[in-house]
Order: structure tokens, then C-alpha cells, then sequence
């Protein structure tokens, strides 16, 4: 599959640019790209900081036809994974982890967001649209972000944000084409091997309860599995659980 990328000077939000376009008209792979995007969204509604012309927001469009849906939360691995490849590739031996469900994180601080709208027809799927906002030259942020970082502040270069995208496009796609084979179990052990705190003993607020838990898996719909300092099982949403840095 191919890549096109289409680059704009301002969009509200690259995930609404796709979402507006008629999806049967336009091929995989198509790239929706802003050098300044003005209301950029994160998971559980959190808007996505982007100082203009210093990083990436951009959006891709998949059509995983070939993907039960039961199986819809691959894409969130494939995509996770493809960012930790790229990662790795560029900073080598830092601590790089996907802190559940699909943030990256360098350390205990945050590189990467990912937000994925999937659209289903006839109990089949139609498209997903994958956005993510890329930290890549930006060194100031907002005092309202806890833990940001960047490439930049990681490494001390400067970098050309077309060029990170096209080496990023290459992993994610290399990464889909092996979701595309069936490398359901093995793209599954690799996400959990990249899991932040996995097998670590730590505090959450789970429902606005402050708790004591380790992270054991994750299910196949996507669900986070604690066990807590008491031996009993929790089955978590996106929703119910806050990290405590």
C-alpha cells in the first residue's frame, strides 16, 4: 500500500478534515496533514498542544476490510508499535513504552498521542482514521501538560517535520502490512513487551478510588487487566483509569 500525503497551512483538526470527505472515494493511505491545527483532540476529549510549524498533527486513513471487528483494537497496537520503532530507530537506547492504551511515552515523559475513529458498515469495517500528534522540534509547552517532551529536547537536534513523517509513514506501514498478514499473536506479545509499568506494582485512581495494582495484560477489545495488592482481578476502560506519574 502507498502513502499520499496531503499537506495543509490550518485545519481545525486533521481526524475532522478525513471525517468530512466522502471515505468510498478516497484511497487508503491518504495522509491529511497540518502544519497548524487549531483544535487538535486527544483521548478522553483533552485538546492536543501543537505549537504551529514545530511538530507533526496528522491523520491517515486505513481500510482494514480484511480486520474482524472484534479485532479492532490491533490497530491501536500496530499504530503504538509503528511510533516505538520509529523511536527506537532515532534515540536508540532510551526507555521508550506505550503507556495504555496508546500513548508514547520516553521515559515518564510523553512524546506521542494517538486517537482512533473507526467507522463500520454493515457489521464490517469501512474505515479507520488515524491521527497523531507528534512532538518533534517544540522545547516550551503549556503549564496545563504535566510531562511533555520532543525530539528536540531528547536529542538536542532540529529536525525537518516532512522528513519524520515520511520515515514514520514507512513504519506504520510496515507495521500494517503485518497486521494485514495475520500477525495477530505476535504483534500482540510485542505491544505488551512495550507496555509502561507491565508486571510493576503501582497507584492508580481506578473510578476515583485511589488504588494499589500491577498491570497484567490486555484484552483483546482493549481493556486494561490490574490485579490489586489483594489478589482480586479489574477489568478497566479507558474511562475508569487514571495514571499517577
Amino acid at each position: 500500500m502507498r502513502y499520499n500525503i496531503q499537506n495543509f497551512d490550518v485545519l481545525d483538526s486533521t481526524n475532522k478534515c478525513l471525517e468530512s470527505m466522502d471515505i468510498s472515494s478516497v484511497e487508503e493511505g491518504l495522509v491529511v496533514r497540518a502544519v497548524c491545527q487549531t483544535a487538535g483532540v486527544g483521548q478522553r476529549g483533552n485538546v492536543w498542544e501543537s505549537e504551529d510549524y514545530k511538530n507533526l498533527t496528522f491523520s491517515v486513513l486505513l481500510k482494514p476490510i480484511f480486520l474482524p471487528i472484534a479485532n479492532r483494537f490491533m490497530l491501536t497496537k500496530v499504530i503504538s508499535l509503528a511510533m516505538v520503532d520509529f523511536l527506537k530507530q532515532e534515540i536508540g537506547t532510551e526507555a521508550i513504552s506505550i503507556k495504555w492504551p496508546n500513548d508514547i511515552y520516553v521515559g515518564k515523559n510523553k512524546i506521542c498521542g494517538i486517537l482512533i475513529s473507526n467507522k463500520f458498515r454493515a457489521g464490517i469495517y469501512n474505515a479507520s482514521i488515524v491521527g497523531v500528534g507528534f512532538n518533534v522540534n517544540q522545547t516550551m509547552f503549556g503549564s496545563n501538560i504535566p510531562n511533555p517532551t520532543s525530539l528536540k529536547i531528547i536529542t538536542g537536534k532540529d529536525y525537518e517535520p516532512s522528513e519524520v513523517l515520511d520515515t514514520i509513514m514507512y513504519r506504520i506501514l510496515t507495521r500494517y502490512e503485518e497486521l494485514r498478514d495475520g500477525k495477530i499473536l505476535e504483534i500482540g506479545e510485542e505491544y505488551l513487551a512495550n507496555l509502561l509499568y507491565l508486571g510493576k506494582e503501582r497507584e492508580y485512581y481506578y473510578r476515583n478510588n485511589l488504588i494499589k495494582g500491577t498491570i497484567k495484560d490486555v484484552t483483546e477489545e482493549g481493556f486494561l487487566l490490574l490485579e490489586t495488592f489483594d489478589n482480586k482481578s479489574i477489568t478497566c476502560d479507558l474511562k475508569e483509569l487514571r495514571f499517577i506519574h
